[in-house]
């Protein structure tokens, strides 16, 4: 165990600072855990890959909220509402707000998921995208969409891939240019009951390089989980914890960058676990 954890801790590279970011990862989960969330099946999968809400059952509902480094100005807060329907899929309805009144990134979005059988899992999600400038500055308002497929490919193997703003739905290449196209490819590997490692690769065509993640979850007791990780660009070290009551599940988290500081993340989210 001590081995894993080490593997987690030897990043050490240059920072990379994002302006304009409207397709993050979210969920208290996937912040503990390298920021690994693509091949994930849980609530926050309607914002991360829409195809994981394929597995879920009845009524679910959950809040977000990071407290970046610190900052109010730099707080982002997430909500989400969903309903599976048997036969017809998994409906869903998702909000996030990044930053405070001079500036913010606001993203509303609906998604839909289904389950094909083991071996395929797809969703999509359309979204409505407002980026509030202060100071006189023109907002800007536009759409785009998520796709995302996962598959079980063994019993303990999961891979899910992801692709945001596919389309160039905007007219300028001005407009275009603050909500780029990326992707992002990740695995989850359950080893034992108790153990399941992630990893994930994501690209954006607008940054410099690739964003590397990986993490994993050990469960303690029945309730309790305890989850580390790590990312490279931007270079983060992360941990964090889950419990659960009944149908209520609480995460905590906490990232530290190597030179901004620490940022803290809380979730908490009802409904059944996925299948």
């Amino acid at each position: 165990m001590k081995r894993i954890i080490v593997l987690w801790i030897v990043f050490s590279m240059p920072l990379r600072v994002l302006a304009i970011d409207l397709y993050r990862t979210v969920g208290g989960r996937a912040a503990a855990m390298g920021g690994t969330s693509v091949a994930a099946r849980e609530v926050w999968s309607l914002q991360n890959n829409p195809a994981g809400t394929a597995y879920l059952e009845g009524w679910h509902a959950g809040l977000y909220y990071e407290n970046r480094w610190g900052l109010r100005e730099t707080a982002f807060k997430s909500a989400v509402l969903m309903r599976s329907v048997e036969g017809v899929g998994c409906l869903g309805l998702g909000v996030e707000q990044f930053g405070g009144t001079k500036y913010s990134e606001n993203k509303l979005g609906v998604g839909y998921a289904r389950d094909f059988g083991p071996y395929l899992q797809m969703g999509l999600q359309a979204d409505l995208l407002w980026l509030h400038w202060g100071e006189g500055y023109p907002d800007r308002r536009g759409v785009g969409f998520t796709l995302g497929m996962q598959s079980q490919l063994t019993e303990q193997c999961r891979v899910g891939a992801c692709l945001y703003s596919p389309i160039a739905l905007a007219r300028d290449t001005a407009d275009s240019a603050w909500r780029p196209m990326g992707m992002r490819f990740g695995w989850a590997y359950r080893f034992t009951d108790t153990f399941v490692a992630q990893g994930e690769l994501e690209y954006d065509h607008s940054r410099q390089g690739v964003r590397i993640g990986s993490g994993f979850e050990y469960v303690v007791a029945d309730r309790f989980q305890f989850r580390a990780g790590a990312q490279y660009h931007p270079n983060l070290l992360s941990f964090g914890a889950g419990y659960r009551i009944g149908g209520v599940h609480v995460e905590v988290s906490a990232q530290l960058h190597l030179v901004l500081g620490a940022s803290v993340q809380i979730g908490i989210h009802y409904g059944r676990e996925a299948r």
